[in-house]
């Protein structure tokens, strides 16, 4: 991969590689053409301008740059419209001015204009790849043929041309400018076309590169095209599904750039919690895995992450969801499908039709969730637009979206189909930001049991039912007494089954926010700022795309933060009778004058709280209202033994250590500075594989030393040999 061009590296390829380019038969006769069409443009008198034959040459005619997408985007009415003629020839005979950054602006200002001018009285889509292709016939100095943006941002990082106020049209006078100080100051209208034709060489050559293992779907394009490149990954190769979190471009554009300069693993994990700090620490993995695989962002070098060329892009465009458009049609299965399914559908198409319709193509997906989340990709990244008509959201194909149709394989539907026979459940496991893939099989209170869970049926049971009625529900207890673990398994239990993407986990901590967790102002990955969604948020919107369905958020930790600031106003809306649209509150920060939001019926919260942790301060009593709160205790009975003992615990030393920790327990629990909060909890002494009697002894030998050792000695800092003592009457078990 080349980084970037200096000026004698710049010089070189156009002397060089360049002029052989120009000697092809084929790149000779495209010269004259382009040429001769600027020519023609730039000596038309008034007469000739206004006539509509003219402006059908000037609209339609192709000699610069051919295009693909842009060919079904007629202008007609713009023929005769002499309003819009006269103003372009006004644009042409206008100085354009000498400073850089002016030329750039009014460039930008003109492309705007006429677009704005042009769509929608005369096209049904924007004529973009027209228009830019017209402005290269008017000012043969400035602009170049390259049509899109993504190759203007990634031509304009690879010569190191300086970045203009404005969008991709604004850049055009920048990447020229960049090429006369490296080549020459273009002479007549002959040589001017060579240097805009070099910008394409120097993307052509340089720049377009397919992705490893993509599937060749065309013939490299040997003149200027404004068809999106687009490597597409066998099907077998390509994810299912993406998730995608709210902020998600933000967040990857933070990895990129800390990525510039080589980031290790764990670094890299820190920057996306400090990013996304609704996330944990397996959500922060599956983000740096959507970097990687998902989307070619950033790659392994010599153990350390760095950009690939298309995080490098992600880092110089105007818009970076842009730059995702390619990946996520190339490396993702289901959105190449929904873009030619609404290219078909010109009257739309439900949301959650669509979402089902992307289940239909993968046997293994038990749920829509994976479908919405590829719906959500395509409305980030402006591939698709949504709008409520008659109380139904419905989608529709946008003219960005149209062209990457357009750069689809004419069998592109015959060739990306799962075989289903060959499809392992594994492989088609879609990633989500969870823990781990639905089976599809029922969910209930006996399989929480049979995993390992010591509780009564009646005990468990009961919690559900509390969950099910209150709507939200804490489980409390001292340290290592299962709550994460049964947090989630109540979930699923209320679910129904172990789905992960109707089930979101989160940690409070004590810099977490309401911007972090409901909604607030995060940076653009551009030069502003923008409201994004939290984890809260995204909730709720899962759950009301799903009315008749339950969702899980688990918040573990509650009590770390401040939930009353953490909520805010959301906090009366938990309450069971409180979740009606009728309910509904204005945010802290709304999106339009008039949004309210309320808390779905089908989304339960449960909620964990370490008892034993001493910096956090006493719940708020109005949480404690709106939340049904279940004791988890130490649990070393007969349930615990049988556990034990069937997975090779010996009889004598699980009796042992039995009555050591029941009496370390009454030891902490009679403590003054302590009490039974404070109290060891069964999971550190519970397994999660089989061992022979030999391993057993080795595997709590370690616990205690490593694990419960450190623990009393926090739990009794000013008395540190009572802390020894308990250890060694501990150890004296093994």
């Amino acid at each position: 991969m080349v980084d970037s061009f200096d000026e004698k590296a710049l010089t070189e390829a156009f002397n060089g590689p360049f002029r052989a380019y120009l000697n092809e038969p084929w790149a000779v006769e495209w010269r004259q053409r382009y040429a001769a069409h600027v020519e023609l443009v730039k000596s038309a008198d008034e007469a000739q301008w206004l006539d509509p034959a003219f402006q059908r040459r000037l609209w339609d005619e192709n000699p610069i740059s051919n295009i693909g997408p842009g060919t079904s985007v007629t202008v007609e009415g713009a023929y005769s419209d002499v309003a819009i003629s006269r103003e372009l020839l006004q644009f042409r005979d206008a100085p354009i001015g000498s400073d850089l950054a002016e030329r750039g602006k009014r460039l930008q200002d003109m492309f705007d204009h006429v677009l704005a001018r042009v769509y929608p009285a005369h096209a049904k889509r924007r004529p973009k790849a027209r228009l830019v292709r017209l402005m290269a016939a008017m000012f043969p100095r400035d602009m170049t043929c390259l049509m899109d943006a993504n190759r203007v941002w990634a031509t304009q990082r690879l010569i190191s041309a300086p970045r203009l106020i404005g969008d991709f049209i604004a850049q055009h006078p920048a990447l020229r400018q960049r090429i006369r100080d490296a080549v020459e100051n273009a002479p007549d209208i002959a040589s001017e076309v060579d240097q805009s034709i070099f910008a394409w060489f120097l993307w052509n050559r340089y720049l377009n590169r397919p992705d490893e293992g993509a599937v060749t779907v065309e013939a490299a394009q040997p003149e200027a095209s404004d068809i999106p490149p687009l490597s597409l990954l066998p099907v077998t190769a390509q994810r299912r599904s993406l998730s995608c979190m709210k902020g998600a471009v933000g967040v990857f554009v933070a990895v990129v750039r800390e990525a510039e300069n080589g980031i290790a693993r764990d670094d890299l994990a820190s920057v996306i919690l400090s990013e996304a700090p609704q996330l944990n620490t397996n959500s922060a993995a599956n983000v740096i895995s959507q970097a990687t695989g998902g989307l070619g962002l950033i790659h392994l070098v010599d153990g350390a992450y760095r950009p690939t060329q298309r995080g490098l892009e992600l880092l110089t465009a105007n818009e970076p969801a842009e730059v995702l458009r390619a990946p996520l049609v190339g490396r993702v299965f289901g959105m190449g499908h929904l873009l030619l399914q609404l290219s078909r559908r010109p009257d739309g198409m439900g949301t959650t039709d669509a979402a089902k319709w992307l289940q239909s193509l993968v046997p293994t997906w038990t749920t829509t969730m994976p479908g919405s989340h590829i719906i959500a990709w395509a409305r980030v990244t402006g591939l698709v637009r949504a709008e409520t008509v008659q109380g139904i959201n419905r989608l529709y194909l946008t003219d960005d979206g149209q062209e990457y149709v357009s750069a689809l394989p004419r069998d592109f539907e015959e060739r990306w189909r799962i075989n289903v026979a060959a499809e392992a459940l594994d492989d088609a496991a879609p990633e989500m930001i969870a823990e781990e893939a639905s089976s599809g099989a029922s969910y209930t209170v006996e399989a929480i049991i049979d995993e390992g869970c010591f509780l009564e049926r009646a005990t468990l049971e009961q919690a559900i039912d509390l969950l099910k009625t209150k709507k939200n529900l804490v489980l409390q207890g001292p340290p290592g007494t299962g709550k994460t673990w049964l947090a989630k398994r109540l979930g699923y239990a209320l679910i129904g089954e172990k789905d992960p993407s109707r089930l979101m986990a989160v940690q409070f901590q004590p810099s977490l926010s309401y911007e972090d967790f409901v909604r607030g102002y995060r940076p653009n990955g551009t030069t502003g700022l923008q409201l994004v969604d939290g984890a809260f948020l995204e909730a709720v919107a899962a759950a009301k795309a799903e009315p008749m369905r339950p969702y899980v958020l688990v918040i573990e930790e509650i009590n770390r933060g401040n939930p009353a600031q953490i909520f805010g106003e959301l906090l009366t809306l938990l309450e069971a009778d409180k979740r009606s649209e009728s309910e509904a509150l204005r945010l802290a920060y709304p999106i339009s004058q008039t949004e309210r939001v309320h808390v779905p019926p089908n989304l339960y919260v449960v909620g964990t709280m370490n008892l034993a942790d001493r910096s956090l301060a006493l719940v708020d009593l109005a949480l404690r209202r709106r939340f049904a709160f279940v004791n988890l205790n130490p649990n070393f009975g007969t349930a615990w033994q049988q556990y034990c003992k069937a997975r090779g615990a010996p009889d004598e030393l699980l009796q042992a250590i039995r009555q050591s920790i029941v009496a370390l327990n009454e030891i902490i629990a009679a403590d003054q500075s302590l009490g039974a909060q404070f109290s060891v909890g069964h999971s550190f002494l519970t397994p999660a594989e089989n061992m022979d009697a030999a391993r057993w002894k080795t595997w709590i030998g370690n616990v205690i030393l490593t694990e419960i050792k450190p623990l009393l000695l926090e739990y009794w800092y000013d008395a540190r040999e009572k802390a020894e003592d308990q250890t060694k009457t501990l150890q004296a078990c093994l």
